[in-house]
């Protein structure tokens, strides 16, 4: 439904977690049909203008670095409404959680799938000074305009040690992603941090929605994870969650509704078109239940914090 073309794909549920995962994992010519290069986290453009500099004060409120006045504005909004602000991939509120985490601006970062490197920008734009990124479905090794290196890379293959290692919506799309967290742990840091946001099945969106809720994203995701079955990988590899923040917003509601009705991303042209199907009231709606089920951990993107064990 995220292109329109409506296939079938098969899934299966973890009787003892309650994860979701893809009964065959799709390779090669036939995985690369369902990323063409429109793919969102490739084509995530460095852009100039009010939208870039508002994110960028957002940032350095959420860091503590400044922005005092329009950061805190932008904070106060509901977090669909806040996302509209941002670059246009899946960094969310990541930097904010970077706060939260006090990571320093000179730590040794690696964004792991991070497509045409959206979010290395915007960090680079509030001062982080050692990024680096990975993704083995770019075309070939190559730098943001600020200069960041971005690397042709599985997880495995990438070398160094680092303070952060981050999955922003990409660790769901690998075949083995214990194996990937595996790689992870053996780049951490002795004292260092790694961020997995991802979506999950312990959300009332996939209990409401079942098969139509959107971010099942077939057959792109291989793996949804419950909260209980993050722990239990992060626990395989030498990991620990110690934290957990939820950044859902209204597309959890609003991308399930029009999958539920047979209608597809491609054919919601555009905001206006989304407020004439569900209307103004039921929007904003859905936009207060999203931050009532972040703040009681029943929305369907979580942010798991994992340290060494």
């Amino acid at each position: 439904m995220y292109y329109g073309t409506r296939e079938l794909f098969e899934y299966y549920v973890c009787v003892g977690c309650d994860t979701l995962q893809i009964l065959t994992v799709l390779e090669g010519e036939e995985l690369a049909r369902h990323y063409p290069r429109k793919y969102y986290s490739y084509n995530a453009p460095v852009e100039a203008g009010v939208f870039p500099w508002l994110t960028m004060q957002q940032d350095r409120f959420s860091l503590g670095t400044g922005g005092k006045f329009i950061g805190r504005i932008i904070a106060a909004l509901p977090p669909g409404i806040r996302s509209l602000v941002g670059t246009r991939d899946a960094s969310g509120d990541v930097v904010r959680m970077l706060g939260l985490l006090n990571v320093g601006r000179q730590a040794r970062v690696l964004d792991v799938g991070c497509g045409g490197g959206g979010l290395l920008e915007r960090l680079a734009r509030v001062g982080f000074t050692d990024l680096a990124g990975a993704d083995p479905f770019i075309e070939a090794d190559t730098r943001t305009p600020s200069g960041v290196p971005i690397t042709k890379r599985f997880m495995g293959e990438v070398e160094g040690e680092f303070d952060l290692i981050m999955f922003n919506h990409s660790l769901e799309h690998v075949p083995d992603p214990v194996a990937t967290l595996q790689a992870a742990r053996e780049r951490l840091a002795p004292d260092g941090i790694c961020l997995v946001r991802l979506p999950t099945t312990s959300s009332e969106a996939w209990s409401v929605y079942g098969a139509h809720w959107c971010l099942i994203d077939a057959p792109r995701h291989t793996l949804v994870p419950s909260r209980r079955g993050m722990a239990l990988a992060a626990e395989a590899v030498g990991l620990q969650v110690v934290d957990t923040w939820d950044d859902s917003n209204s597309s959890q509601f609003f991308g399930s509704e029009a999958y539920r009705r047979d209608i597809a991303l491609p054919e919601i042209k555009s905001f206006v078109e989304l407020l004439r199907i569900f209307g103004p009231k039921q929007m904003w709606r859905w936009e207060r239940r999203s931050e009532r089920l972040n703040r009681e951990g029943r929305g369907d993107q979580t942010a798991f914090v994992l340290r060494a064990a």
